[in-house]
């Protein structure tokens, strides 16, 4: 198993020792095979088993499943169980609908069940039932009663992610990152970029003497936790304030993760309600920090520009009212080191000149008579022929018509 929901089943037949095993890869809920391209390939039968019995046969991916997609474990109704009480599910899983049993708090966690239970169509026995037993490491499967497999799982390990096949991304339920990748690049200055491949996308970090500001979000909030994580094991230092260039999900996104942390959010006016509506929001499918703590939230709209500084950093952040993307949109400058952040307001192709919100920005830049000799980019990380971190000689050189 990975942190980030994926997994690896391999089962072997003590009665086929000569066969290479069956290799099943899980991830975020469902279960497939792979080609020998790294593609998803549909999962077949083993045995008796049918590919949604596969997807729950094993504890540790059951308890992922519930991390993953909690949404898809709704408890039903409460009463006794062989003179226990316990709690009823219904559990939505890989085209199959099961009935589960567990402890008394559903909310302790997937470990707590231990019987699983639905309802299948046999094309010659009709109607009928299957249900998997856990009893530590051996699992049992029956049909009407009668046992059709018995499995005997070694101990776990962790896989590497690159053993993995990509599988089809637009599948899973949301983008998951992995703590690893949350690396920090220092650029000067008291900046630092994290830099997400996955997310094609930076985040980034202002370092003052005490304190840190967070510039841009990551989608979702638990990336933005892992993030946050992340930041707090390699400042030291606690997130004061957290901006975002504008509303759109992946920039917004994580806001109620930041808030957690006790973070003042700095928003554009008119993006403040959304702020408000985002921090309200339910979020009993799938609960995150904000919506198990009990902290007031800190919203500072910012109207034109809002400066902080000390003697590690200066910040200036500019309310754009005329980015041609969004009403409202915020550009860092830094003073210090003539540096812009631009969001994702610059697509500046070397030997080309700006064109649509691009050049929009660079007129503004020099509408605001800012002094720049560095823009670096939100977005893209990486897009062809685009550059993302430009000369402010670039910038002005690309302004010009040819």
């Amino acid at each position: 198993m990975s942190k980030t929901g994926e997994g690896e089943i391999t089962i072997s037949n003590k009665e086929r020792a000569d066969s290479p095993p069956d290799r099943y890869y899980w991830r975020q809920g469902r279960v497939f095979q792979s080609n020998d391209a790294g593609e998803d390939r549909p999962p077949e039968s083993v045995g008796d088993l049918s590919p949604a019995t596969l997807a729950m046969i094993h504890p540790g991916l059951l308890a992922a499943y519930w991390r993953e997609r909690p949404e898809n474990f709704n408890p039903e109704v409460t009463g006794p169980r062989n003179d226990i009480k316990t709690t009823h599910y219904l559990i939505a899983s890989n085209d199959a609908l099961w009935r589960a049993w567990s402890g008394q708090n559903y909310m302790q966690g997937p470990h707590e069940i231990t019987y699983l239970w639905r309802r299948i169509h046999h094309d010659v026995m009709g109607s009928t039932y299957e249900n998997i037993d856990y009893d530590g490491s051996t699992v049992r499967v029956r049909r009407a009663g009668a046992i059709v497999s018995t499995l005997t799982f070694a101990d776990p390990k962790p896989i590497e992610n690159f053993r993995t096949p990509k599988g089809d991304p637009k599948r899973d339920a949301a983008m998951v990152i992995p703590p690893e990748e949350f690396v920090f690049r220092d650029l000067g200055g008291g900046l630092f970029a994290c830099e997400l491949a996955r997310a094609n996308a930076r985040v980034f970090v202002i370092e003052f003497e005490d304190h840190l500001l967070v510039y841009e979000g990551v989608y979702t909030t638990r990336n933005a936790e892992t993030l946050a994580a992340a930041v707090r094991e390699r400042f030291k230092k606690p997130v004061k304030f957290f901006a975002f260039s504008h509303i759109h999900g992946q920039y917004v996104g994580g806001a109620r993760a930041w808030a957690h942390e006790g973070a003042t959010i700095l928003a554009p006016p008119s993006s403040a309600p959304l702020i408000t509506e985002m921090l309200s929001a339910p979020f009993d499918l799938r609960p995150d920090a904000w919506s198990r703590g009990a902290r007031e939230a800190l919203i500072e709209p910012v109207g034109e520009r809002w400066i902080h500084e000390d003697a590690s950093s200066a910040v200036v952040i500019i309310n754009d009212k005329e980015s041609d993307h969004t009403d409202e949109y915020f550009v860092v400058y830094m003073p210090r080191t003539r540096t812009i952040l631009t969001g994702d307001l610059l697509f500046y192709r070397p030997g080309k000149a700006l064109t649509g919100r691009s050049l929009t920005l660079a007129k503004y830049i020099e509408k605001q008579g800012l002094e720049v000799e560095r823009c670096i980019t939100t977005w893209p990380l990486e897009w062809p022929g685009v550059k993302n971190e430009v000369t402010g000689e670039e910038l002005r050189a690309a302004m010009k018509p040819k």
